[in-house]
């Protein structure tokens, strides 16, 4: 029996996950990682370069080093902060390119979503003992607050062509999440105010100014003036980036990033905010008879999308996890064990290692594709940190 409050048992894990990647991860011809991998961890497309997993890797060993894991991921560190700021990074504009081939930068639209985790990857690479990304991340703020950052609204905009001089009239709160992840990140690595209350700026706004459109829940799509749309994506309920509907795995994340921003700048609305985006997640998209929560559900609470996403679990374990320290009830515990056995059961390769992207509502998983770019299990792997660390904090 798997007691998954086990502090050992979750940090074996994490170095597990982190262990499966590291085998066939480093492209020593090209430099960075490889962004493509099947259940095995066989890599399937070694030309691929992706922003996003170039910089969760850098993450993931970050929390590998944060939990006592070995040296070398420093290495590993370094060796993706070096591709990073040599091959995906703009040097004639500014900002990070989305992809590349083998180490050919691919010009395309620049993505916020993509800037934020760049933000986030150098500041953890700096707690991590990385002293070379330490001015990576005052530069990278400056950058988005020349390019990115929309006075008006105190929200990112999310997507602009490479030059920057056209924004896509396109809003998302998943980028201003992410960045608010990457503020406090910030913060934690330089006491920095401005970091601070940059994430304090974005989440208040998300989850308490533009929630009230929609009775405390998150929309995800906006138009320029913040607005909501009800018909973006509408017709691609299964986009990866932009699927439609309310994702109740991101009403989740928001509590666990609510409940790390009352750390450092405390106000009684975290707290009460945190607790009801749990409830209404577990309300509406919690399924009692199959276990695990489906995907996304529309404005009239019909279930949209029954697949089961790893990430999804991933955070809801993190925040209840936190919930449950917070307030000491044992509600939240009593959901932290429900997720954890239905993602150990079904989401955990135990043959390989890893976790599947995506399980069916029926336990199967839909792909042999484990890690496609964009995902490399930094979810989880950044959840199970995160318990362990409020383990510590709630002390």
């Amino acid at each position: 029996m798997v007691d998954f409050k086990d502090i050992e048992f979750i940090k074996n894990h994490v170095l597990g996950l982190i262990e499966f990647y590291k085998k066939n991860v480093k492209d020593e011809e090209y430099g960075g990682y490889y962004c493509a991998f099947l259940d095995n961890g066989k890599v399937y497309d070694k030309e691929i370069k992706d922003l996003i997993s170039i910089t969760r890797f850098i993450l993931n060993f970050c929390f590998g080093i944060f939990l006592d894991g070995p040296k070398d991921y420093k290495d590993y560190i370094r060796h993706g902060l070096e591709f990073l700021e040599i091959i995906h990074k703009d040097a004639e504009n500014d900002g990070y390119h989305q992809i590349a081939r083998k180490n050919i930068a691919i010009i395309g639209n620049k993505m916020t979503y993509g800037q934020a985790f760049c933000l986030c990857a150098v500041s953890n690479a700096y707690k991590a003992g990385i002293k070379e990304a330490y001015p990576l991340i005052e530069r990278i703020y400056n950058f988005l607050e020349n390019k990115l950052w929309d006075q008006k609204y105190n929200l990112y905009v999310d997507e602009c062509s490479n030059d920057f001089k056209e924004i896509n009239r396109y809003r998302g709160q998943n980028c201003n999440m992410h960045m608010t992840e990457a503020m406090l990140a910030a913060y934690e690595a330089t006491k920095d105010k401005k970091y601070l209350n940059r994430a304090y700026e974005l989440a208040y706004t998300i989850t308490v100014k533009l929630a009230e459109k929609t009775n405390g829940m998150i929309w995800e799509h906006y138009d320029e003036n913040w607005e909501i749309d009800w018909e973006y994506n509408k017709n691609d309920p299964k986009n990866l980036y932009k699927p439609y509907g309310f994702l109740p795995g991101h009403f989740t994340e928001w509590s666990k990033l609510l409940l790390i921003l009352e750390r450092y700048k405390p106000e009684e609305w975290q707290l009460s905010v945190a607790e009801s985006l749990f409830m209404k997640a577990l309300e509406y998209a919690w399924d009692e008879k199959n276990g695990g929560i489906n995907y996304t559900f529309d404005k009239n609470g019909n279930i949209l999308d029954t697949d089961r996403y790893y990430w999804v679990l991933a955070e809801t374990i993190a925040a209840s996890a936190i919930l449950g320290l917070r307030t000491g009830k044992n509600f939240y515990w009593d959901i932290y064990k429900k997720c954890w056995e239905y993602s150990y059961n079904y989401f955990f390769d135990k043959r390989y290692g890893g976790w599947y992207r995506i399980v069916s509502q029926d336990k199967k998983p839909l792909s042999e594709k484990k890690s496609p770019p964009g995902k490399t299990d930094y979810h989880v792997i950044g959840a199970c940190y995160e318990v362990i660390r409020s383990m510590d904090y709630y002390k």
